[in-house]
């Protein structure tokens, strides 16, 4: 997979990443490891973001895949969590998992 698609599908990601941290500011049954494993997605997609080295990139997605999947067992074990949270975490390691065996 190219960079510049690598990159495309890293755009859909964060979008989605943005949609889980705003639905955690009004989810206040998220737990706390929720919030931090969501911030640290977001952090890998912003060093993503500025790169353009395939390395760098794949390991972004390795370590955005394992943040995760710490995410979507936080949400998974978390029984009143806001359906919107649920939706985007889900979906954003969905995405991720799939890019990830693309990558490999």
């Amino acid at each position: 997979m190219e960079v510049k698609q690598i990159k495309q599908e890293l755009s859909q990601v964060e979008q989605i990443i943005g949609r889980a941290l705003q639905a955690l500011k009004n989810d206040d049954a998220a737990p706390r490891e929720l919030t931090e494993s969501v911030k640290e997605l977001d952090g890998h997609a912003r060093k993503a973001k500025q790169s353009q080295d395939e390395r760098i990139l794949v390991q972004c997605v390795e370590d955005m895949e394992a943040a995760s999947d710490r995410a979507r067992d936080a949400v998974e074990r978390t029984i009143k969590i806001d359906a919107q949270t649920r939706s985007a975490v889900l979906e954003a390691h969905n995405k991720l998992s799939s890019l990830k065996h693309q990558l490999h």
